[in-house]
């Protein structure tokens, strides 16, 4: 098969999304019925911890929608080999996976699915991240740094988003997504102000432009109220809303938009003590108030009271909980500097800008809580 990163260049634009999105409470017991619709054997590839909330409704739905279902539980470590293992597994010959779980749950199943050339229905059980939507997963080395992202040759055919589930997963998770989310319009602005490509490799569409605002526009009027309820087990309208935008635009923004700094920072960051632990979300939400600080913003005022009712970090200390000394920014910087994403910018960047960026941001944050500045 031809690479799927082969086929575009900046010559063109491209859209790309999942056959089917479908939310609400309730649409995990639907899940059956779509599998049905593309094989009639499926593999369910979840994470081990969230099994038991959902394997006996699952088996129930694919039984009903006359689908047999193998169940295999991923314990979290997502590499070069992990989707040889599942397949090792494998007692079956599914045509289906249906991965589930967080990021690299869903992450897992996609590897398998690569490998095997499996259709894929995607079924988030948190709203951390907005890995659902899209044909893109990432592997990690022993240590659990990032080490590749890879391509399906089409993103998920259904992505199933059960709100009366999400709403029971922990606040914390929730912010993290909010995190991952708010950058998009930021991001999608800035790589189509400049020459950078998207995950297509391709030029940003203006519809994906036009998502990844709306993204912002509905956490902004949402967002806060979303955040109260997470963790409670009641999709409001604001939760149902907030995780539209939080999976679904979010996922369409960044993926036909187009990244940039905030997404490149997170490979440096988990360099930082600290900094392996955080999630994702908190780790790009510091790279968007970077991002601001190098188009010469702060962050506007309603995107600052989002991030202080969630908790989101505006700082390196508030993101590793210890001070970071310039060096280390340095360190950070460097590890970022190589990723395509940094070329996603209305104007070429180097690492003194970059740097100067992150002191800046550091400086002004200890300067606002009356801390001692970062040191050299």
């Amino acid at each position: 098969m031809t690479n799927p990163l082969n086929i575009f260049d900046a010559a063109v634009t491209v859209f790309g999304a999942p056959g089917r999105y479908v939310q609400g409470p309730g649409a995990l017991d639907r899940t059956g019925r779509f599998g049905a619709q593309l094989g009639q054997r499926a593999v369910l590839v979840a994470d081990a911890l969230i099994l038991p909330l959902i394997e006996a409704r699952l088996a129930a739905s694919f039984a009903t929608a006359g689908v047999a279902l193998e169940v295999l539980g991923f314990a979290g470590k997502l590499g070069a080999q992990t989707a040889a293992e599942l397949a090792a597994r494998m007692v079956s010959a599914p045509q289906v996976v249906i991965a589930a779980g967080g990021g690299r749950a869903i992450d897992a199943g996609k590897a398998l699915a690569d490998l095997a050339g499996l259709r894929l229905i995607t079924l988030p059980t948190v709203a951390s991240n907005d890995a659902p939507t899209s044909k893109n997963y990432v592997l990690y080395d022993a240590q659990g740094h990032l080490s590749e992202v890879r391509h399906l040759a089409r993103n998920p055919d259904f992505v199933v988003v059960d709100t009366a589930l999400l709403a029971t997963a922990p606040q914390a998770m929730f912010a993290a997504g909010l995190g991952d989310a708010l950058s998009k319009a930021a991001e999608a602005e800035a790589c189509a102000a400049g020459a950078g490509t998207t995950m297509f490799l391709a030029r940003p569409t203006r519809l994906a432009m036009a998502i990844a605002g709306q993204c912002l526009a509905t956490l902004l009027a949402h967002g806060a109220a979303a955040f109260d309820a997470a963790g409670s087990g009641h999709a409001t309208h604001d939760f149902e809303a907030a995780v539209e935008a939080m999976i679904l635009m979010a996922g369409l923004g960044f993926e036909s938009g187009g990244l940039s700094v905030p997404h490149a920072l997170t490979r440096g960051l988990t360099l930082l003590p600290g900094g392996l632990a955080a999630q994702h979300g908190f780790q790009v939400a510091y790279g968007l108030v970077v991002h601001h600080r190098l188009l010469g913003q702060a962050l506007p005022d309603p995107l600052a009271a989002l991030y202080a009712h969630a908790g989101l970090p505006c700082s390196l200390r508030a993101l590793t909980g210890q001070p970071v000394t310039t060096a280390q920014m340095h360190t950070v910087a460097e590890a970022a500097m190589p990723v395509r994403h940094m070329l996603n910018f209305p104007r070429p960047l180097d690492l003194g800008q970059v740097v100067a960026a992150m002191v800046a941001v550091e400086a002004q944050d200890q300067s606002e809580a009356g801390a001692p500045r970062a040191a050299g």
